[in-house]
């Protein structure tokens, strides 16, 4: 007798609390989780530090995207294009990265005439509003400025291994599927006091805020690509040859009207072969503060 009163207890105090939860609204429950939430990510801070960036990935037809968490940035990083758009896949190439490796011919005595290469912070503008055009900070202290006050041809390496894409991925940096680019033409000092030289100062130091107040002394200066060729690897099948006139104007967002307007990009076409020829380019610049 005494075990069915405390059997039918049992049961009246489940049915009780099964009708009290049956009462809880949505908003309580959803308001009850998020509190979980804050809790758990509080707790794991306390545990762990601050979090890492991460990168959000999502799936499209030829490339992940990824979208950068964890730190204010300028714009939310986008999808890398598709890869059958290789002007588009160029230009987010260049955009996205923030150095370059800078093939030059050497000036210097013990290898002269011979391939040489440097690594050169650059920008083309702000994160997914770029213009195209990489701005170079360069010193005559360095060999890559040396060897253009006597050939001002050179080569632009960019790759997407600079980030954390083709990590994620797991591709070496020589898969062609981690895309990269490779621009060639002739770099040029920026003219002082020009509209031209007063963007590149404000957008290269916003993304590269670490080299704002470089030794007066070694008088850096700014110089931009005068783009001749850009051919871009970003699968297999080997390279892809973009012309400059669908680099500069591809249907793509971040080549504003603005710029367009202020820095008028000139013909590319038509020109003679005295393009490719070299072209002493003496450095002496107006050294300005930035």
């Amino acid at each position: 007798m005494i075990l069915r009163f405390v059997i039918f207890g049992a049961l009246l105090v489940l049915a009780i609390e099964a009708k009290r939860y049956s009462q809880f609204s949505e908003d309580e429950q959803w308001q009850e989780f998020e509190e979980y939430l804050k809790w758990k990510k509080a707790k794991e801070i306390r545990e762990n530090g601050p979090p890492e960036i991460k990168y959000e990935k999502r799936h499209n037809e030829n490339h992940d995207s990824y979208k950068m968490y964890g730190r204010e940035q300028q714009v939310p990083v986008n999808s890398p294009p598709p890869i059958d758009q290789a002007a588009l896949m160029a230009r987010y190439i260049v955009n996205q990265a923030d150095w370059a490796s800078v093939a030059t011919i050497s000036s210097r005595k013990d290898i002269p005439s011979f391939p040489a290469v440097t690594l050169v912070s650059y920008t083309d503008g702000l994160l997914g509003n770029g213009s195209g055009v990489p701005y170079l900070y360069l010193t005559p202290l360095d060999f890559t400025a040396q060897d253009l006050a006597k050939d001002n041809r050179a080569s632009l390496l960019m790759t997407l291994a600079q980030g954390d894409y083709c990590k994620n991925k797991k591709w070496d940096p020589m898969d062609p599927r981690c895309a990269r680019i490779l621009m060639s033409g002739k770099i040029k000092p920026l003219k002082n006091e020009s509209m031209e030289l007063e963007y590149a100062q404000k957008t290269f130091l916003k993304r590269h805020p670490g080299l704002a107040n470089m030794p007066a002394n070694h008088h850096f200066y700014f110089a931009k690509l005068k783009i001749i060729t850009v051919v871009v690897l970003d699968t297999f099948g080997g390279p892809k040859y973009v012309s400059v006139k669908d680099y500069l104007h591809p249907p793509i967002d971040n080549v504003t009207d603005e710029f367009n307007r202020l820095f008028p990009v000139e013909s590319y076409e038509s020109r003679s072969q005295e393009e490719f020829g070299p072209v002493s380019n003496v450095l002496n610049p107006v050294v300005r503060s930035v």
